[in-house]
């Protein structure tokens, strides 16, 4: 008996050796562990994951990102083509009328005027399938003619005339007659449709027209006065100089002051004094005033 306890206590004391053993090297190895950094961070995986693929055309740009133009916007006037597939009682030409509507067969009034065309077919489509009159119906719209332009001031024929795709400014002002005798011919001011301010252009070839603009040709005349042999208003035309000026108006009197003269420009309060030099341009609405000289 007495041997066996002597023996388990033997086998208990290595077992508290090894034990307290194994505590001390923790305890060594401790201030080591804590210089090792810790990252809060999850490991990260090594196995990457697929990016999706790109849809077709896709182009992640700004100018990806931005409204389509869904092309012409309808207006009042335009005359537009309906081709109901399969129905030809529902297809024709129609007009939009002043409305901003168009009046089509079975459906009525079908809003037209501030939509694309693609956006017109698309209402069609849903008032045909809304009024149960087809149930997946096809629809093609097309501008027949397109709404008028009207052109304004110094034209020999101002008024409405129809659109033609492509119109220049030049193109419609031969239109309407040609310049007048007194017009400017280096600017144009156009409202555009839907617009309520019009805006000022340079008037190039390049300058165009779209349907329902209304185009104003400005009067592009000069004003000299004084000391002049034929006083009063007179056409302007591109380049013009102050003595181009003079000449017109029939050359300076004898009592002219050769040397300087007084311009009053277009939307300036005041006139202001020039030497009289062979570069010095006139501008479009210019008031010229010639002084008589120091004798």
């Amino acid at each position: 008996m007495m041997r066996q306890v002597g023996r388990a206590f033997t086998i208990w004391a290595k077992r508290s050796a090894v034990a307290l053993a194994a505590l001390t090297m923790c305890a060594a190895a401790a201030p080591a562990l804590a210089q090792v950094p810790l990252s809060d961070a999850p490991a990260q995986s090594q196995v990457s994951t697929p990016a999706p693929p790109a849809s077709p055309g896709a182009d992640l740009t700004a100018d990806a990102l931005a409204p389509t133009d869904e092309g012409y916007i309808l207006g009042v006037g335009d005359r537009v083509r309906v081709v109901v597939f399969g129905e030809a009682s529902l297809s024709g030409d129609f007009v939009v009328d002043s409305t901003g509507n168009i009046a089509l067969p079975l459906l009525g009034q079908v809003p037209a005027a501030g939509l694309s065309l693609q956006a017109f077919q698309r209402g069609v489509q849903g008032a045909l399938v809304e009024n149960l009159i087809m149930n997946n119906p096809r629809v093609t719209a097309e501008v027949m003619n397109f709404r008028p332009f009207y052109i304004l001031g110094e034209v020999a024929r101002p008024g409405e005339y129809q659109y033609q795709n492509g119109l220049s400014v030049l193109n419609a002002v031969a239109t309407a007659g040609g310049f007048a005798p007194l017009a400017n011919q280096t600017v144009v001011y156009i409202k555009r449709a839907g617009e309520e301010l019009e805006t000022r252009y340079a008037l190039t070839a390049e300058m165009t027209v779209q349907p329902g603009d209304t185009v104003r040709i400005a009067k592009g005349a000069f004003y000299i006065l004084g000391e002049v042999n034929s006083p009063g208003e007179y056409p302007y035309s591109p380049g013009m100089t102050l003595r181009n000026a003079v000449a017109a108006a029939g050359g300076f009197t004898y009592r002219a002051n050769q040397s300087r003269a007084y311009i009053q420009r277009q939307g300036e309060p005041d006139e202001e004094s020039y030497r009289i030099r062979p570069d010095l341009l006139v501008q479009p609405g210019d008031t010229i005033r010639i002084t008589e000289r120091f004798f």
